[in-house]
């Protein structure tokens, strides 16, 4: 059996034993696993090292001894992102809340704010869909008829 410290026998049936740095257990027979607390942020990729462990972070996106200190780009982007987010969520909120009270004032109260409009484009297009074909007539000024043409020849 591997045991990594130091036993003292205190009694003929007991013994006490001092672990070194990293080791632990009744006989120093436990390594301690510092990266199985998941020690390392922002998918930092844990190294156990002698005595201790190591975080080796990602890109250039994180830095620190846990990779905690995020770079200054990615401050901007997520403030950016965000700021994108949250006025988009205000433009569709207005058009729905805007949808929403027309169809209040039409549909409960009678009142149709677009009526005048919609009725402008009707006519509008009644009259392209009635328009006829025209039919031109051409007059030839200083020109010979057919008859004479045709008793000359």
């Amino acid at each position: 059996m591997f045991v990594a410290g130091v036993c003292n026998q205190t009694s003929e049936t007991t013994f006490n034993c001092t672990c070194e740095d990293g080791w632990h257990g009744t006989n120093c027979e436990y390594m301690i696993h510092y990266c199985d607390d998941k020690p390392c942020l922002n998918d930092g990729v844990c190294q156990p090292i002698p005595n201790g462990y190591e975080c080796k972070c990602l890109g250039d996106s994180y830095s620190g001894l846990h990779c905690e200190i995020t770079a200054k780009k990615i401050i901007i982007f997520k403030t950016v992102s965000k700021s994108f987010a949250y006025i988009v969520i205000i433009a569709m909120a207005s058009v729905a809340m805007f949808v929403v009270i027309m169809d209040i004032l039409k549909y409960c109260f009678g009142i149709d704010p677009v009526e005048k409009e919609r009725e402008r484009i009707r006519r509008k297009r009644r009259a392209k869909q009635r328009k006829r074909p025209v039919i031109q007539r051409f007059v030839y000024v200083n020109g010979t008829s057919s008859k004479t043409s045709l008793k000359e020849k």
